[in-house]
């Protein structure tokens, strides 16, 4: 059956990948990578994975086989580096893999209580002491900017659709990840949505933006869910809160600590 083994054969060539598991992380910087592809090609990446184990043993690495098989990823993201090693030629300059590190002060980081970061690609929490170890690699350019008090960003705004780089950032800051009822997606991958829309006398501002990711903000532009920002000011409502309706009527609270079902169209129907 020719036919049938060419289609299975292509069927299966569509679905090769490579994926970075974002979720597997924990707070040492561990993560899983999984990987599906030609037989060859995994077949060539794994005996060059072990040869670079076998140049880092000789250089003095005492980590056993696994843990230097997967150092050898990182040295793969080098080509020069790799190559280098591989041929025993000069090691050139590393190259330049750039971290922005955000710097968020709480009382308890001011006295020196707080040890924990945040890696903001996934979400995750990290240990202060694993921040420090990637941002001190020789072959990592750490980008430094302004401090921004989070406190004084409320009323940022422009009088334009487009959103600046500083407005956004600060939003992404605020909102650390999308404001849709449950979704953890980082907000750094998430377009910033106008909750009232700007043709509507919406505002650019931090009020009047919050992060969603794409597939809820499709959502929210396509189909009947609508949500709005809860009064900040209010003593009884945490910063950060929104409140969501989806096309049936149920209400959702979504705030910086999780989601909350407030109300459901059916408690609310006398008939039911």
């Amino acid at each position: 059956h020719a036919e049938e083994r060419e289609i299975k054969q292509l069927e299966d060539l569509d679905a090769r990948y490579v994926n970075l598991v974002e979720g597997s992380i924990n707070d040492t910087g561990i993560a899983d990578l999984m990987a599906r592809g030609d037989w060859k090609d995994l077949h060539d990446l794994d005996r060059t994975l072990s040869s670079i184990a076998a140049c880092l043993k000789e250089q003095g690495c005492t980590e056993s086989l696994d843990v230097r098989r997967s150092m050898a990823l990182g040295i793969l993201a080098d080509p020069e580096q790799a190559h280098a090693m591989l041929t025993g030629a000069d090691a050139p300059a590393p190259a330049r893999k750039q971290i922005v590190l955000h710097l968020h002060l709480s009382e308890a980081a001011l006295g020196g209580n707080e040890v924990i970061g945040r890696n903001t690609a996934t979400g995750n929490p990290m240990l202060a002491e694993q921040i420090r170890e990637w941002c001190s690699r020789t072959d990592t350019h750490v980008t430094i900017k302004p401090v921004r008090d989070l406190n004084d960003a409320a009323g940022s705004h422009v009088a334009a659709y487009e959103i600046p780089d500083r407005l956004r950032e600060t939003v992404t800051l605020l909102h650390p990840t999308c404001v849709y009822p449950w979704c953890t997606t980082p907000s750094s991958r998430c377009d910033l949505d106008h909750i009232v829309a700007y043709d509507r006398g919406g505002a650019t501002s931090t009020e009047n933006l919050a992060p969603l990711c794409r597939h809820h903000h499709r959502l929210k532009t396509h189909t009947g869910w609508t949500y709005r920002s809860l009064d900040p000011d209010d003593p009884f409502i945490a910063p950060g809160a929104y409140l969501w309706t989806d096309p049936y009527g149920n209400s959702y609270l979504r705030t910086r600590t999780g989601t909350q079902i407030v109300a459901t169209a059916a408690a609310d129907d006398p008939a039911a």
